[in-house]
């Protein structure tokens, strides 16, 4: 299995926990532009030559991308995520998640159904332009809330070529859905896998606090039974929430399950 990382802030602090990864990852990095991705990307890719850095866009007021967000600013992420082909294919994270600032809801509501469409534009374009594209998206508990999450435009259809990424965050899920909601969540989840493996790897965590400002971390011991949870789904791949929490409790349980 191949484990990777997303990391949110990727201060000097936070990308010096990359010396603990000495197997081949990818590292997902929020950055609000391309430019400043990019600056990154070479400030740290010659020392970690095992390491492939992808771009995770964070765009002004919502954040993340949804239906909701302002069409102006998705128009300018997707813009300049198709400014040019890249010459190495280049893995972007397109978080679907609504927006960080809740007065867009209502601003924006009427606009889902065009937001929508460009959304869905960006990832058929995406393949031309030599981009990777991961979705994180919401788990759902049951197969009625993943269609909502395909009406409302943050889950895209398998005709476009991208990998989900459902954030089945242990730490979290069972602070605010309670246990027997996060089993329905786990229990679906790995059906989905399962029935697409190619398709599905998960994001897993949280080693550390993020913007939504979530605070419960999970411990070593149940990030070493949600990795073998993931295994037994079948998925490639899996994405640690996040570089920054990394120590060698969490690196110990990671070398255990990390492909060669």
């Amino acid at each position: 299995m191949r484990i990777n990382f997303f990391e949110e802030y990727p201060t000097a602090e936070n990308m010096a926990k990359l010396d603990f990864i000495d197997w081949p990852s990818t590292i997902l990095l929020a950055a609000p532009s391309l430019k400043l991705f990019e600056d990154v990307r070479t400030k740290y890719a010659n020392k970690y030559p095992h390491i492939a850095f992808g771009w995770w866009p964070t765009i002004p007021s919502s954040y993340w991308v949804s239906g909701l967000a302002n069409t102006s600013d998705l128009e300018r992420l997707f813009a300049e995520l198709t400014s040019k082909v890249h010459e190495k294919k280049l893995s972007v994270l397109i978080d679907l998640e609504f927006p960080i600032k809740k007065h867009l809801y209502i601003k924006n509501i009427f606009r889902i159904r065009a937001n929508k469409k460009r959304i869905l534009e960006f990832f058929t374009d995406a393949p031309r332009f030599n981009l990777r594209a991961y979705t994180a998206e919401y788990p759902a508990p049951n197969a009625l809330i993943y269609t909502l999450y395909q009406l409302l435009g943050i889950s895209p259809s398998f005709k476009f070529q991208h990998t989900k990424l459902p954030m089945c965050y242990s730490s979290i899920g069972l602070r605010y859905f309670g246990e027997k909601i996060w089993n329905s969540v786990k229990s679906f989840e790995k059906k989905f896998a399962q029935a697409n493996s190619d398709r599905v790897g998960f994001g897993l965590g949280a080693t550390a606090i993020g913007m939504s400002g979530n605070g419960q971390i999970i411990t070593p011991k149940q990030l070493a039974e949600d990795i073998d949870w993931a295994n037994g789904c079948g998925v490639k791949e899996i994405f640690i929430f996040r570089l920054g929490g990394l120590n060698e409790s969490y690196v110990s349980v990671l070398k255990e399950f990390a492909a060669p």
